[in-house]
């Protein structure tokens, strides 16, 4: 299994609420630095890069699968929708499932009833299924716990806090949000 980032999601927190975090205003000399400590504090924490092991942050992937199953769970959701899915047929030819053979069930790609997965070219990542994880709504708590544990992230780095003691404080704002 291969999962990779197709499209990188928007910052969660922007620039301005770091800086209120900071005691900050105006415009600063500062503001870049403070724009790569978030987007650094985001990829540590959310996606699929993120140890907090969901996404926020919407964002676009690919999986690749050696062969097809039923069911394929989509990891590091919530998935919003799945985009399509390629397969490699027993000539090396790449060839596109059709929507009505599948569902998107509880995060995973699922066969309907009376359908069957084709036989794909045995090699290594011969599926590949595309789709979109993240959640849109803003009033969603899991987007607040997140935010608040980037901000969180940025403000102790910024102010060279202890690694350790960033890391359990932030463990511990996201423990509702861990995926195991």
């Amino acid at each position: 299994m291969k999962l990779t980032v197709l499209s990188q999601p928007a910052p969660l927190v922007d620039v301005e609420e770091s800086k209120l975090d900071l005691g900050l205003t105006g415009t600063s000399d500062r503001d870049a630095q403070i724009e790569g400590l978030i987007l650094a504090a985001q990829a540590e924490l959310d996606g699929p890069t993120g140890w907090v092991g969901v996404s926020i942050a919407e964002q676009s992937v690919e999986l690749r699968l050696d062969a097809f199953d039923s069911p394929m769970a989509l990891p590091y959701g919530p998935v919003t929708g799945v985009g399509g899915i390629q397969y490699l047929d027993e000539d090396g030819a790449e060839q596109t499932i059709d929507g009505s053979v599948y569902d998107v069930l509880s995060g995973s790609v699922v066969l309907v009833d009376g359908k069957s997965w084709p036989e794909v070219l045995g090699q290594a990542e011969a599926v590949r299924i595309t789709y979109d994880v993240g959640i849109s709504d803003d009033t969603d708590q899991r987007v607040n716990l997140m935010k608040a544990a980037i901000r969180m992230h940025v403000k102790m780095t910024f102010d060279m806090d202890d690694v350790a003691t960033r890391r359990r404080a932030i463990r511990d704002l996201t423990q509702s949000l861990r995926v195991w």
